[in-house]
């Protein structure tokens, strides 16, 4: 998880070079561990000074991808 999850914020990151304080990033994720790596990006992404807004789209969250995405900010 820790691999897909900064590979992931590493090419997000790239794709914004430049202008990464402030600008808005909005995740869709599900339960499972894919949810989970995007979880866990989104909070890389917020210690960078993104502004991160998650959406579950199951029932159930990936429970340690979102709270690290909440001590993130």
């Amino acid at each position: 998880m820790e691999r897909a999850s900064t590979g992931l914020a590493t090419a997000i990151l790239r794709l914004f070079a430049g202008s990464v304080p402030g600008t808005r990033v909005v995740i869709a994720t599900g339960s499972g561990n894919n949810g989970g790596d995007a979880l866990f990006a989104g909070a890389r992404l917020a210690r960078r000074g993104m502004r991160v807004d998650a959406i579950g789209t199951t029932e159930h969250v990936h429970v340690a991808g979102l709270a690290a995405l909440r001590r993130a900010g």
